[in-house]
C-alpha cells in the first residue's frame, strides 16, 4: 500500500473549525466593529483592574452573577497574557461569549475591546474612562 496516507488532508484539516467560519462569514457581513481590528497586547493591560470591571458589566447585562461566563472571557484574555501570545482576538472572544450572552455579547466586547486598546496606551495600564470612575 505503498503512497496511500490515511488521515485528513491539508484542505480538509483547514476549513474543519467552525468557529473560524462563523467569523469568517461576520467579518464578511460587517458585523464586526472597525476597532477589532486593533491589535491588544496584554502584557500593558492591568487585569487587577479590568476583572472586576469585566465581572460587573457581565453581570448588569446578564441580571445575574454568572461565574462561567466571566470566567471564560477572563481565561481567553489571560490565557493569552501568560503564554506570551500578545494577541488576543476580540472577534474570536466575541463568537464564543454569544452562545452565553446572545445578543448581549456584541456590545460587551466591543466595549471591552475599547478599553483594553485605551489600557494598553496608558503608563498605568488602566483605561482612562475606568480611571475616571475611579477618582469619583
Amino acid at each position: 500500500m505503498a503512497g496511500f496516507f490515511r488521515g485528513a488532508s491539508a484542505d480538509q484539516v483547514k476549513h474543519n473549525n467552525a468557529d473560524q467560519k462563523l467569523i469568517n462569514k461576520l467579518t464578511k457581513e460587517g458585523r464586526f466593529p472597525a476597532h477589532f481590528s486593533k491589535k491588544v497586547d496584554m502584557a500593558k493591560v492591568s487585569m487587577d483592574v479590568m476583572r472586576p470591571w469585566i465581572t460587573q458589566k457581565i453581570t448588569d447585562l446578564l441580571g445575574f452573577e454568572d461565574d462561567i461566563v466571566v470566567g471564560l472571557c477572563l481565561a481567553q484574555l489571560e490565557e493569552k497574557k501568560e503564554a506570551g501570545d500578545k494577541g488576543v482576538d476580540p472577534k474570536s472572544l466575541q463568537v464564543n461569549l454569544t452562545g452565553f450572552m446572545e445578543r448581549k455579547a456584541a456590545p460587551f466586547c466591543s466595549e471591552l475591546w475599547k478599553y483594553l486598546l485605551q489600557a494598553q496606551e496608558s503608563p498605568v495600564g488602566v483605561p482612562q474612562e475606568i480611571h475616571r470612575q475611579e477618582e469619583e
